[in-house]
């Protein structure tokens, strides 16, 4: 396996550094630090650069957060300068490494796919595969926290030999237990330390109709007990990960329920949004209608977008009518929350 060195100078090069800079600040121009960045890129992109060269760069403490949508986690997060500056260079750096090695069906934090291309994926497996009769879908339990450090290392370690980007990577890894929800770099770490997991998948056991987001993996197959000797062994081998799958992991009959993943519950022939998103998307408009001529217009236009950028992707003429294009009230709000802006109001193009 061919391993990589002298990545550090690329990491710690000004244009890196620099691009890292651009590409952090994106949607966050309202910052105060990136604010202070933008007043002087250059003094701020060589202190960062000299913090890298001399070693005297640290991880900073983190800010914590608990949310509670869709379920209860606590997030963690840096400060913009100059820990997410720094995670995006080093992103720009080891990305291109991995992207080659990784599976085809992974679909988080890989550059052209997403949640959206995950769950066509899976429709396709479910149209032109009619003998993937039984789904086997597993959640792995509390991912993040239960990432060993050591083992994410050695498995670092196996692609790149350059002493100081790993200094740099092993900084951030141990700057908390487990892997934090939050750090830009966070995600990608889960592919690496999974990426093994999914080749004894796909190659080893022949699962050939198997894709992963994350925590979520679907495996479909024709034979349910086929599927139930392989859970055995995914436990075993998960094991090895210092990982433990959720308990509502389950295999069932994929005609009888469809499957639920990715925010969509898929059928053969059609798709339709996940009950829970149906709900909150109800509840939102219904928000919108009491409290919306109130409410930040950028607010009021990003929710319902949003909604629509959902909807779309998936079999809800009905929903869509209802709540969104037949709603009188929530339309008179965006008409009057686009004039606010100055823009034509996107209700009317859609």
């Amino acid at each position: 396996m061919k391993r990589f060195g002298n990545l550090f100078s690329s990491i710690v090069d000004t244009d890196n550094l620099l691009t890292a800079h651009l590409n952090a600040r994106k949607g966050k121009s309202q910052y105060g630090e990136v604010q202070m960045v933008n007043r002087d890129p250059g003094y701020y992109i060589a202190e960062i650069q000299r913090m890298l060269i001399s070693k005297t760069f640290t991880t900073s403490p983190y800010e914590l957060k608990e949310i509670y949508e869709p379920k209860q986690r606590t997030i963690y997060k840096l400060p913009y300068y100059p820990d997410r500056i720094v995670q995006h260079a080093v992103m720009q750096v080891i990305q291109p490494i991995w992207d080659k090695i990784f599976i085809y069906d992974l679909y988080s934090a890989i550059p052209g796919k997403g949640l959206h291309a995950g769950s066509y994926r899976l429709r396709n497996f479910l149209k032109d595969v009619p003998n993937t009769q039984y789904c086997l879908k597993f959640d792995i339990s509390k991912f993040y926290p239960s990432m060993n450090h050591d083992v994410l290392l050695s498995l670092i370690e196996k692609k790149i030999k350059c002493k100081d980007t790993l200094w740099l990577l092993e900084d951030v890894i141990r700057s908390t237990p487990g892997v934090p929800i939050g750090n830009y770099l966070s995600q990608y770490f889960g592919n690496i330390y999974m990426n093994e997991f999914d080749h004894w998948l796909k190659e080893d056991k022949g699962m050939r109709y198997y894709l992963r987001y994350c925590d979520d993996g679907v495996i479909l197959h024709a034979d349910k007990f086929l599927l139930q000797d392989l859970l055995i062994e995914i436990r075993d081998e998960l094991k090895k990960l210092h990982l433990n799958l959720n308990p509502k992991t389950s295999i069932f009959p994929v005609d009888r329920c469809g499957v639920d993943f990715l925010g969509y519950r898929h059928y053969r022939r059609h798709t339709l949004l996940r009950k829970s998103s149906a709900r909150n998307m109800i509840k939102r408009v219904n928000q919108i209608e009491v409290c919306g001529y109130k409410m930040d217009a950028k607010t009021v236009i990003c929710s319902v977008m949003s909604m629509f950028g959902w909807l779309k992707h998936c079999n809800s003429y009905h929903l869509t009518s209802r709540y969104l294009t037949g709603n009188v009230r929530l339309c008179s709000i965006m008409e009057r929350k686009s004039t606010e802006m100055g823009i034509v109001n996107p209700m009317r193009i859609l």
